[in-house]
């Protein structure tokens, strides 16, 4: 059986409802905003990852293992994230008890939204 490649971040789509962004343009969008500490207990961190087999997982946990904590997670207006669960979770493994944020005062418009 073989291993799904990993999405590399220049490929990625972020999802908050039916709204969807891509990730490196998020991050082009957020360089110029103010870089903030934010403690974990704020953050929602109920995204689950549904049936995932062990390979995938291994792939999740060296994700986690190769994020980078100097690159801030990006929330969105209402503070939901956006980019960074694999930087959270470093964080959450370690007992970090904050995280460095981006955060915007009015989200980007979509680059799709999914039909109801």
């Amino acid at each position: 059986m073989k291993i799904k490649p990993w999405i590399e971040p220049k490929d990625q789509m972020s999802h908050i409802g039916r709204h969807q962004w891509s990730v490196p343009r998020l991050f082009e969008l957020s360089k110029d905003l103010p870089v903030m500490e934010v403690p974990l207990a704020h953050l929602n961190v109920w995204h689950n990852y549904n049936k995932l087999t062990m390979r995938e997982l291994v792939m999740h946990i060296k994700a986690i293992e190769a994020a980078d904590l100097a690159m801030p997670i990006i929330l969105d207006e209402d503070g939901e994230i956006m980019d960074g669960r694999h930087r959270i979770m470093k964080c959450m493994w370690k007992g970090l008890p904050t995280i460095k944020a981006v955060r915007f005062d009015e989200n980007p418009s979509p680059c799709r939204v999914d039909e109801a």
